[in-house]
């Protein structure tokens, strides 16, 4: 079971550039499932830049994709888990 406290938005942000380190972000904030959806989405997206683009171009492509395509759930996702605790 996660700890039920507020998360760091800016934290949980910085999880997100390194890839699937997200998933640690996702589960602070019990989306795990969610997070665990998102590694085909950017696995399959990664691999089909790379046989499209040549090298160094897929590459930094889906990098790109790993890192910009969870940042705006996981910040969205944990204002709404911060305001849980904001009700008190």
């Amino acid at each position: 079971m996660v700890k039920q406290e507020p998360v760091n938005v800016n934290v949980q942000t910085i999880l997100c550039l390194l890839p699937y380190v997200w998933i640690y972000a996702f589960y602070r904030i019990e989306k795990l499932v969610f997070g665990l959806i998102f590694i085909p989405i950017t696995l399959a997206s990664s691999i089909v830049l790379q046989i499209i683009f040549p090298w160094p171009y897929g590459l930094i492509g889906g990098l790109v994709i790993f890192i910009i395509l969870p940042v705006p759930f996981i910040r969205k996702w944990s204002n709404e888990w911060n305001k849980k605790f904001s009700d008190y």
